[in-house]
């Protein structure tokens, strides 16, 4: 057995565990009456890239597998979806049984692949992954440019910043809630999530982004381009995220601790976001408000009336959307993000997400959460 293959260091057992699962999952695959439609399934994630996390309690307590099975079920074409779509949830039950871990299906057509422009979610994809069941020479055959870090546009930084931005307004809710009621396990592991993020979106804005995180963490050593003012608290930061994603440990501190780790996180997040919004935008944006509120497009990179049409979908599909129907969908929520992280006034929030204005923090909560589901 390859040394390493799931994630760093030993723990055989969690390794054989994970083998026999995919073995079985992928002569389950082959088995379906649709795997002829189906051109390969692939595993990704922090597992699929051999740098999953082990999480072990105790000395006295074994170790088991941290982190969620992420799995990309490539379609030839559509026209097995329905089919493929059961076996992905079907699976993804037995699947969590099994090895007591979460296990999620996404579903995406070969012409998708095939057309798709650059990104962060594509490079991860495509650089480094398992192939569980299928055509490896259809693997090979995609587009170059979707394995080329250095054609990750700017906004995909912005995307990583503002779904652990998300990640930090998840927690802050939790954290609204009494005592009993905050789950230390889900904050601890969000923050590590930003602090390992914040310093990763620096790299993609210089074009330095790696899909290992211990290859990016040596990167932080390289004279990049441009960096923020609170560079080496980022790279700090970055170090100790690294340690938390190979070998998670829950310290289950008082909420009093884990607010004050809140506060700070999402005022080096603010700072780090702004800056970085300022350099891709032009344009430069000194606090929340300020960008909360600028009435400039988010997103000039994507054409207006493909945005147009985007929210036309959404009101057809999913009910009004957000404002501003001729920016990309996901502006209004990252306004409504940092107002929301900020406390701004609930008007200015519950207009972004085209609710009344009396709408309840609840409410905005409710309706922040849906549409971000859509376009995180």
């Amino acid at each position: 057995m390859e040394a390493g293959r799931y994630f760093p260091g030993g723990h055989p057992e969690l390794h054989e565990k994970l083998d026999r699962y995919l073995a079985a999952l992928g002569r389950a695959l082959g088995g379906q009456a649709f795997c002829e439609k189906v051109a390969f399934l692939l595993l990704a994630g922090g597992y699929g890239r051999g740098e999953g996390g082990v999480f072990q309690p105790s000395a006295t307590e074994p170790a088991r597998l941290y982190n969620d099975l992420e799995f990309y079920l490539v379609l030839k074409d559509a026209s097995a979806a329905s089919d493929a779509g059961r076996w992905c949830h079907e699976e993804a039950h037995r699947g969590e049984s099994e090895i007591e871990i979460e296990v999620e299906f996404k579903i995406l057509t070969l012409a998708a692949l095939q057309g798709a422009e650059p990104s962060m979610f594509y490079y991860d994809l495509l650089a480094a992954h398992r192939l569980i069941w299928g055509d490896a020479a259809l693997v090979a055959a995609l587009p170059p440019r979707l394995r080329d870090p250095t054609l990750i546009p700017a906004h995909e930084a912005t995307r990583l910043l503002f779904n652990r931005g998300t990640g930090l307004f998840f927690c802050q809710r939790q954290l609204a809630q009494s005592g009993a009621e905050v789950h230390s396990a889900f904050i601890e592991r969000n923050h590590a999530k930003v602090r390992l993020a914040l310093a990763d979106a620096v790299l993609a804005l210089n074009g330095r982004y790696h899909f290992s995180c211990r290859t990016r963490h040596e990167r932080l050593a390289e004279p990049l381009a441009q960096t923020p003012p609170n560079w080496p608290q980022l790279k700090d930061w970055h170090a100790s995220a690294v340690e938390f994603k190979f070998h998670p440990r829950h310290e289950n501190p008082a909420p009093e601790t884990l607010r004050e780790r809140q506060t700070k996180l999402i005022a080096t997040w603010t700072d780090t976001f702004l800056w970085l919004e300022s350099i891709r935008l032009r344009h430069t944006f000194r606090t929340p408000a300020d960008y909360a509120a600028w009435p400039g497009r988010l997103f000039p990179e994507f054409p207006p009336a493909r945005n147009f049409l985007l929210h036309l979908r959404d009101r057809l599909r999913r009910g009004t959307p957000p404002r501003g129907w001729f920016d990309y969908p996901r502006a209004p929520l990252q306004r409504s993000l940092i107002a929301q992280l900020h406390s701004l006034p609930s008007p200015t929030t519950a207009h972004l997400l085209a609710l009344p204005a009396s709408a309840s923090a609840d409410e905005i909560h409710a309706a922040y959460r849906r549409w971000w589901s859509f376009y995180n």
